[in-house]
């Protein structure tokens, strides 16, 4: 296996899959939730003191096999950011795409697989050139000089990077080493001393207006009420199941406020009188 050619093969997938599937911001952030939603069911649900961030699976559903993802959101919105990132890889098929392109006539081991959609997934999320532009740019604002970098602020400009791509240090750690801002020896250093730099992290994210640590604790399946109120009418489940998917993922209920308040919207199409 040419890892090297293989990683090489990534950026192709994505700049056909942004094409394919229009997405113009090179910088994606959150907006990932949002692109995932459009290919395939996602479940947000917390899991507390569970190590896995996210899944994807199959199921059939009406003689049809649908794609679903599992976000935990317990984590932290960088870790479900990161998380939502793999598993769109995962619904792509991005590993074969990427295998195929490379040449590669072995059988793709899962192992392999994951390693290329974590990759992908970092790629998607942080593309080599905005990142490399925005680290010297942050060097350039804190008057650092790169012959001469402390560990803190080394650290210092990955938070930064943490919030200009809403991902977990991890993810920026390797990635520095990836667009070779850094040496391969160097983030091994990074990783080593970890545990002394996490302090470090944690100081200088409470000095951004970040919302890189929040855990959102979210329940919902979009789309989850109209659902559940089109089977509710049909009868296709019981009152019983109803109501305890509604508990299980907090859905108040809102029947009996039709008639708080009448309103009346006038004029037709907006600009219209």
């Amino acid at each position: 296996m040419d890892w090297e050619k293989i990683v090489e093969q990534i950026p192709t997938v994505i700049e056909k899959v942004r094409t394919d599937y229009i997405l113009n911001n090179m910088i994606i952030k959150d907006d990932i939730f949002g692109i995932l939603e459009k290919h395939c069911t996602v479940v947000y649900y917390p899991i507390e003191n569970e190590i896995n961030c996210g899944f994807h699976t199959k199921r059939f559903v009406k003689n049809k096999l649908e794609d679903f993802v599992y976000i935990n959101t317990a984590k932290t919105v960088a870790e479900q950011v990161f998380a939502a990132a793999h598993e769109l890889g995962h619904v792509w098929g991005v590993a074969t795409q990427v295998w195929e392109l490379a040449g590669e006539k072995g059988v793709l081991e899962s192992k392999i697989g994951e390693r290329i959609i974590n990759r992908f997934a970092a790629e998607l999320l942080m593309p080599t050139k905005e990142f490399r532009k925005t680290f010297w740019a942050h060097m350039e604002k804190l008057d650092l000089d790169a012959n001469r970098l402390r560990l803190v602020d080394l650290v210092r400009v990955m938070v930064l990077q943490m919030n200009d791509y809403m991902v977990p240090y991890e993810s920026v750690r390797r990635r520095v080493v990836e667009t070779k801002i850094i040496t391969q020896e160097l983030g091994e250093t990074l990783l080593k001393n970890e545990e002394a730099i996490l302090p470090l992290i944690n100081a200088f994210s409470k000095d951004q207006n970040t919302m890189l640590d929040r855990v959102t604790a979210k329940k919902t399946i979009p789309g989850l009420r109209n659902l559940l109120e089109t089977v509710e009418k049909t009868g296709e489940l019981s009152i019983y199941t109803i109501n305890r998917i509604k508990r299980d993922f907090d859905i108040d209920d809102i029947n009996g406020t039709d008639d708080i308040v009448e309103i009346s919207i006038k004029g037709g199409k907006h600009g219209e009188n």
